[in-house]
């Protein structure tokens, strides 16, 4: 069986690189970062594709404006979380 990847985690990934700094979150730490990650991603509906081809158009729907700001809501909210109950 071939493999398939969620698009939705290089987005999410990409976005929350780009943001991190900017959020109000009481820690920065590395692993704070990845329970924003995680958190974001359960929020939000997976896009997976199993080849390039799929993935270059996955990757476009979520370029819009609209995407991006369904994708920076879903952090803004896990990073809220994640600061009222940090796990470290």
């Amino acid at each position: 069986m071939n493999a398939v990847h969620n698009v939705m985690e290089t987005a999410v990934r990409d976005l929350l690189d780009q943001q991190w700094e900017n959020l109000s979150i009481s820690c920065h730490c590395e692993m704070c970062k990845l329970d924003v990650y995680a958190l974001s991603l359960n929020r939000l509906k997976p896009r997976y594709v199993r080849d390039q081809s799929g993935s270059m158009y996955a990757k476009a729907s979520l370029m819009t404006t609209q995407a991006r700001a369904t994708i920076l809501t879903a952090i803004t909210e896990s990073a809220k979380v994640v600061s009222a109950y940090p796990h470290h």
